[in-house]
């Protein structure tokens, strides 16, 4: 997976030989310099000299400082500013003897900040999160774990130079994987995983490091990777134990593997194998449909169908025919998906992301090989649109007295389907390199990367005086009224490019912060909750844009923010056994049935409050009698 995610960056990104070479070879970070890299002729691509910067501090255990954390910032929107991204990786500052850093020439924008430095990970939140330029930020790094053992054979004897891989499985909070951070965490794995293979040494013993903290299964046997395949045959070289399909701790296959958990900074020893001879089975099929070049580049990769883990990738598939062969050998019986990837795409002028991934397609395994897998191309679809800020009289502006002018290029906007994924549709790097994207300085967005079906915009504000008044498409007749694109959705075709979308956002937002208590003693709940605020009007019973949630801390605190004004019941809920396990949580309003659902309970709950503009309300406090548990979320209908 490592591999296939670099592979893709630098395919999806169009370096060229001379562009990383000229960054390379410079000789010392500075803003300056960055600038002069980052200017290109023409395109979006084109950096606006700028003096605005994030400041911050790197620390590791216990708040300590952390002194040479290289640190990076990458643009949400990085289809569109690759150049700035190369920039800034090949000349990367680090943090002072205090943790101190600053990274100056920023253009107006949203960005991810990472750091990294020798022997730490950055913490998976820290990941994730938004800054813009202005902001004061905290990123910690922490130990990854470390898994280590010995492998053995029937006779008890070593088994020397074998491959061993820990496979994640799980997230430290026990909910499906989800990758680590955003694009340039990927390409730091990716980089991180050459230090490999991990072997075992003439012992039969093993360590591997730089473990993130999660669950892991251990597997040893089988190929440190599937290489390079030009016109259908592997040409990489042959190791003892490389047709062997792979034996999981502590002596097993697939369905019986164990696990091992691991945490920060820990080393989990003894995870012993017992080496057993599994010969296992080979999956092959051809690819067909690539809209690339005479020379396009296909990545193909194996998922076990129940969680999305990648068992097997082949990274590198020439194409210079028409239809390829591709085959993973020595597999394991079990259920899987198998899914091919055009990464040889092209950056529309930032106006979207010519890409191609196949339908996923289910492949049982079971004492035979599984032969005539046709995976057919097809290009992926894009929403474009513009989004501009609706500003509030001056006088209005005066009482609301926002600390900062809110900027469009700042908002972050992402595409998310109005079902969880399943399985069999989390290609690596999708929804991950290119989930987010933010307006440019004229307010005009693509999000691209997406499959066929049906989604709804997720915004990201940049101040609390914002929030979303409509997100529209045009009419669908000449005098029509424009269409509520967040009750309807945005429903795409394969390869559609959807054109026309507006996102409107006003000032003068309320906020909401509280406690929700339980019991006489006023306690807070016991068990995961989430609050909701659901409005009153009659006519906005299905204006989704008018829904609000958020999640309950462990002591009943809650915080709603970018609220619109009105009027609202305030209720809480319990999450239910589907909603504690899913990785991916969609609001419940997205759906007619849950928005029904909640205007009902709503209305039970006899709690109401009013919220004006600019409105902060910051002691509300909400009294929750807990129910039995639902099971389901409510059954999904139709608008």
């Amino acid at each position: 997976m490592r591999r296939l995610s670099l592979a893709i960056i630098f395919s999806t990104l169009l370096v060229s030989a001379t562009e990383v070479a000229s960054l390379a070879q410079a000789d010392k970070p500075g803003a300056a310099d960055i600038r002069r890299a980052q200017a290109t002729p023409s395109g979006q691509d084109k950096i606006a000299q700028s003096s605005e910067s994030i400041k911050g501090r790197v620390i590791g255990e216990e708040g300590r400082p952390v002194a040479g954390a290289e640190i990076i910032a990458v643009p949400v929107d990085i289809a569109s500013y690759r150049q700035r991204i190369l920039a800034f990786f090949f000349k990367r500052p680090v943090s002072d003897a205090d943790g101190k850093f600053e990274l100056t020439g920023l253009q107006a924008g949203a960005y991810t900040i990472l750091a990294s430095a020798e022997g730490y990970l950055l913490s998976d939140s820290d990941s994730k999160k938004i800054r813009r330029p202005g902001e004061s930020v905290t990123l910690t790094l922490v130990k990854p774990g470390v898994i280590t053992g010995k492998v053995t054979n029937s006779l008890d004897n070593p088994v020397v130079g074998v491959v061993v891989r820990a496979i994640k499985v799980r997230e430290a909070d026990n909910k499906p994987i989800r990758l680590r951070g955003e694009m340039f965490s990927e390409f730091t794995d990716s980089m991180n995983s050459l230090l490999g293979p991990f072997e075992t040494d003439d012992r039969g013993i093993y360590r591997i490091y730089g473990l993130a903290p999660g669950y892991y299964q251990v597997a040893a046997g089988g190929r440190s990777r599937q290489g390079l395949v030009l016109s259908g045959a592997d040409i990489t070289g042959v190791g003892p134990y490389d047709g062997d399909a792979p034996t999981y701790y502590p002596s097993s296959t697939l369905p019986t593997a164990g696990e091992v958990a691991v945490r920060a900074g820990d080393e989990v020893a003894n995870v012993d194998i017992r080496y057993r001879d599994n010969r296992g089975h080979s999956v092959s099929g051809t690819v067909s449909g690539s809209k690339g070049s005479e020379q396009g580049m296909i990545s193909v990769v194996l998922t076990r169908a129940t969680s999305g883990v990648v068992e097997k990738t082949i990274d590198d598939v020439i194409v210079s025919v028409k239809e390829k062969g591709f085959a993973f050998d020595a597999v394991l019986d079990g259920e899987y998906f198998v899914t091919a990837m055009d990464s040889n795409s092209t950056m529309d002028g930032g106006a979207g992301l010519n890409v191609s991934v196949s339908p996923s397609r289910p492949v049982t395994v079971s004492g035979a090989d599984v032969t005539g897998v046709e995976l057919a191309l097809e290009p992926l679809g894009s929403i474009a649109g513009r989004a501009l800020i609706e500003p509030v009289s001056a006088a209005q502006k005066a009482e609301c007295k926002a600390t900062r002018p809110p900027r469009l290029e700042e908002v972050v906007i992402s595409a998310r389907g109005e079902v969880n994924k399943k399985p069999e549709d989390q290609f690596p790097l999708l929804g991950s390199m290119f989930e987010d994207t933010s307006p440019n300085e004229k307010g005009e967005f693509t999000v691209g990367f997406l499959r066929s079906g049906v989604h709804r915009l997720a915004l990201q504000l940049p101040v609390d005086s914002l929030y979303i008044r409509t997100v529209t498409l045009p009419p669908l007749t000449p005098d029509g009224k424009p269409v509520d694109a967040m009750k309807s959705g945005v429903t795409l075709k394969t390869g559609d490019k959807m054109k026309g979308l507006v996102v409107t956002l006003s000032e003068g937002a309320a906020g909401l912060r509280g406690k929700v208590v339980t019991g006489r003693e006023n306690k807070p709940p016991s068990t995961k909750t989430r609050v909701h605020l659901v409005p009153t009007e009659p006519e906005a019973a299905d204006n989704v844009l008018r829904y609000f949630e958020a999640e309950v801390t462990t002591d009943g605190d809650f915080t709603l923010t970018n609220i619109a004004p009105g009027k609202y019941r305030l209720l809480a809920r319990e999450l239910s056994d589907q909603e504690l396990t899913e990785a991916d949580h969609k609001p419940l309003a997205w759906d007619a049935g849950g928005r029904t659902s909640l205007r009902f309970e709503g209305e039970a709950s006899k709690k109401t409050i009013e919220l004006s503009q600019c409105q902060r309300v910051t002691d509300f406090f909400v009294s929750y009698t807990p129910l039995i548990k639902p099971s389901k979320r409510p059954a999904k209908s139709s608008d």
